[in-house]
């Protein structure tokens, strides 16, 4: 949301997004797009991206096709080459800068190269090696984790993103440990003179890994169809390489979460042998990143016994910078504790005030010699490129500026595109998470561009001798800038005196300047509740700063209270990151995607918003889990959403659905086996929710992209439960007159094994209102039952 949207600057290019908005939002100073397509490529800070590996991702969303692998390459070169990535690496610790060797310390801790090096080992490790017969001295076969393996063919939301991809799934490794194997994006890339190989020699590599890994699953018994895939650098999560061997006659649902980044080998070496034939060899290339003319040279790790580190960062999820550790280690910054907790994860852990802005540095958002940021368009910094008059404001914005009165000096106010704004109460997938967060929704910038007030993670941790203020003056400082956005909300027409002040915190910010989100509360869209694990309220800010002021005269026990509060606020945010899975791949994701935590009667249900929204358009459930109506929903103490419902019953229900979703069509879903006694309370709440046929009668699969895989044949499994009746395929349903009349009390067939007619099991009649009280359980579904109409009690 902020300014033009993390969506809309993708590159220089995208700048013109429109022949419209060019001239008012650029002016002249780009004519023609004279620069080019290699312009394109090179750094531009893309969503605030603080590293190649963010750019990468960033640029190119998917990595699953030869085409990407091949744009991805060529990427890399335009960014600086593999002499860039690999002054990341050391930056970051994952290469050794005196050998080039990965390292294989705990931090970061990179797995596979720890594997590879014998420093870790896996149990059942020597019975699988062995399955690579000659092959076991050049590379390793790794397992999964134990639990993910056993989740493999999980639908729960907090597996689908990280169970292994299907029964049987290895990892094939290099005991090589230079840092030329590290990943595919580098093969072939790195000069004679750095000990890199050549592109030819690189794909005679390749193809001995990938005749290692199918001699392994020969093997080990697996069956024909074997798919070797990569995660190329971008979006891999461990930074050494990884082969994934997999057995595609039983994939589990993860193979599907992570196809946007599941590139087959075979693309690799389609792209290798075509740069090969075309004698593409390493050439000079080009970058604009200053930090790689310094060589980084005062943050590289000493990785030799005895020798100090400056500072470690475990690399969550083969994190390359601070921003990326930030985002893997506190997935939601809401609030005091968890702006606490990030405030003392970057002082204690990741190098303090001085290693982010040698990142900064590194990709060009600060002049050294000013420790201002930036005005450029390379990176592009639209926050800091405004008030420094290195762009126009968009039409009507100057006008606006007379509202901040006497803080017109010293603040500046912006305003997202004007599409972006119309669409602010739009439910539409394209534009959710790109829209304004509310009808009425500006920033609040400032004029002062030292790199101190850059974000609310940097505020008061500059020393005075950058030039950095102290931890009373940036209270102050954030006072003054609540003090300028309320006088603009309230000279502003029409504006309620419902005002919302929110910052990004650096890691879940996209772009790097300062800006406070301004939000007329009582107009709020879908957008906001989208970003509302980093809605962080100004008055959170406010309160931490005083936090830290009290604990310098506290001494050490305050400062100890205060790192305690802080490791239970990361420990609680860790605790819902499963919230947060959606946010990985906003541009692969929708709306529909969301994923929501319920409280079902006080059993907690995690489940996608899309699920529950398989449910009829005139039904209950469908009309309470639309955005619009989740935003008036009741909470429970931890921020969830609370249904009064009987949960055992709720949850059949649920994970019902969850199989009626991931089944293929042409499949039929029998109703879900009830135990008897809970038969005639699972059948009401589904009428009450509007889900009664979808529960109670057989249903085609609604998953239709299942076609195009090679399945084997689905198994048939005789139950003795409760079950449909034989399935015929369900005319059209009638449109809805009124009220659907309730069902007759459950009753459900069985279906017997050979072909007899089906035989009805009958629950007990319904019973006449009585005026005895009734059991807890229909108590809690009375809540939801129209007047006139009677719940029967259990069975």
């Amino acid at each position: 949301t902020d300014y033009c949207s993390c969506k809309e600057w993708h590159g220089l290019s995208a700048l013109l997004l429109a022949p419209m908005f060019t001239s008012w939002l650029f002016g002249n100073e780009r004519a023609e797009g004279a620069e080019g397509a290699t312009a394109d490529r090179e750094f531009v800070g893309i969503e605030g991206a603080t590293s190649l590996k963010a750019e990468i991702g960033g640029r190119i969303p998917k990595i699953c096709e030869a085409p990407h692998f091949r744009e991805a390459r060529r990427l890399l070169q335009a960014l600086g080459g593999a002499a860039a990535l690999r002054e990341e690496l050391v930056f970051s610790g994952f290469i050794d800068p005196n050998t080039w060797q990965l390292t294989t310390g705990t931090l970061p801790n990179n797995v596979f190269a720890r594997l590879a090096a014998g420093v870790e080992k896996q149990p059942k490790a020597e019975e699988e090696n062995s399955f690579l017969g000659e092959w076991r001295h050049r590379y390793l076969i790794a397992q999964n984790r134990l639990d993910l393996d056993h989740h493999w063919d999980s639908q729960d939301s907090k597996w689908i993103s990280k169970a292994s991809m299907a029964r049987r799934h290895r990892f094939l490794t290099t005991k090589n440990l230079h840092w030329q194997w590290f990943n595919p994006l580098v093969f072939g890339l790195l000069s004679p003179e750095d000990g890199g190989v050549d592109v030819r020699t690189a794909l005679a590599e390749v193809e001995q890994m990938k005749l290692a890994a199918l001699q392994f699953a020969k093997n080990a018994g697996w069956s024909d169809q074997v798919g070797l895939f990569v995660n190329v650098f971008g979006h891999n999560n461990v930074n050494s390489l990884f082969i994934h061997v997999i057995d595609m006659s039983d994939l589990g649902p993860s193979f599907g979460h992570q196809a946007y980044k599941n590139l087959p080998l075979d693309a690799v070496l389609k792209v290798l042998r075509e740069e090969t034939a075309a004698e593409l060899l390493p050439g000079p290339v080009r970058t604009n990143l200053p930090a790689l003319k310094a060589k980084a040279a005062s943050q590289r790790r000493a990785s030799g016994p005895g020798m100090a580190q400056n500072y470690f960062f475990s690399g969550t999820d083969g994190a390359t910078s601070i921003k990326a550790e930030i985002v893997g280690r506190m997935p939601v910054i809401k609030d005091a504790p968890s702006f606490r907790g990030v405030r003392r994860l970057l002082l204690e852990e990741l190098g303090g005030i001085n290693c982010l802005r040698e990142e900064l540095l590194r990709y060009g958002f600060i002049d050294p010699d000013t420790n201002k940021l930036t005005t450029g368009t390379k990176p592009f910094n639209v926050f800091a490129r405004l008030p420094a008059g290195a762009m126009p404001l968009p039409p009507g914005m100057d006008k606006e500026q007379e509202y901040l009165q006497e803080y017109k000096e010293e603040f500046m106010i912006a305003s997202n595109l004007p599409a972006n704004d119309e669409h602010w109460d739009s439910e539409d997938p394209d534009w959710v998470g790109k829209a304004s967060m509310a009808q009425r929704h500006r920033f609040l910038i400032m004029r002062d561009l030292h790199f101190q007030w850059f974000n609310a993670l940097a505020f008061g941790l500059v020393s005075p001798k950058q030039g950095g203020a102290s931890l009373e003056e940036a209270v102050d400082k954030v006072e003054l800038m609540k003090a300028a956005a309320l006088t603009y909300a309230r000279n502003c027409p029409g504006w309620s005196d419902q005002i919302g002040l929110f910052f990004h915190v650096f890691g879940h910010n996209t772009v790097n300047s300062m800006h406070l989100h301004i939000l007329d509360m009582s107009v709020i869209g879908p957008t906001f509740w989208f970003y509302e694990y980093k809605n962080l309220p100004v008055e959170a800010v406010v309160k931490v700063l005083r936090e830290e002021i009290a604990a310098k005269f506290d001494g050490p026990a305050g400062i100890a209270e205060a790192t305690a509060a802080a490791s239970m606020a990361a420990k609680a945010a860790s605790e819902v990151a499963t919230l947060m899975s959606m946010r990985e791949g906003k541009s692969r994701k929708s709306a529909g995607d969301q994923m929501i935590m319920l409280n079902a009667g006080g059993e907690i249900i995690t489940v996608l918003r899309q699920t529950l929204l398989l449910a009829p358009l005139d039904s209950l459930m469908y009309e309470t889990f639309t955005e619009r109506n989740m935003q008036s929903q009741i909470l429970d103490e931890n921020g969830r959403m609370f249904l009064n419902v009987p949960s055992t019953a709720f949850r059949i229900i649920v994970d019902h659905l969850r199989m009626l979703e991931s089944l293929p069509e042409g499949e039929v879903l029998q109703p879900p086996d009830m135990p008897m006694q809970q038969l005639q309370e699972i059948a009401d709440l589904a009428w009450i929710w509007g889900v009664h046929d979808l529960v109670m009668c057989a249903q085609w699969g609604r998953r239709k992209d299942a076609g195009t895989r090679t399945r084997t044949p689905r198994p048939v499994v005789r139950r003795k439960g409760i079950c449909a009746r034989r399935y015929q395929k369900p005319a059209a349903p009638a449109a809805p007159v009124g009220r659907e009349p309730r069902p007759e009390p459950a009753q459900v067939t069985v279906q017997a094994p050979p072909e007899p007619a089906p035989k009805e099991v009958a629950s007990a009649p319904v019973p006449a209102p009585a005026a005895t009280a009734k059991p807890a359980a229909a108590s809690a579904r009375s809540t939801l039952i129209a007047p006139g109409d009677v719940i029967s009690e259990k069975v």
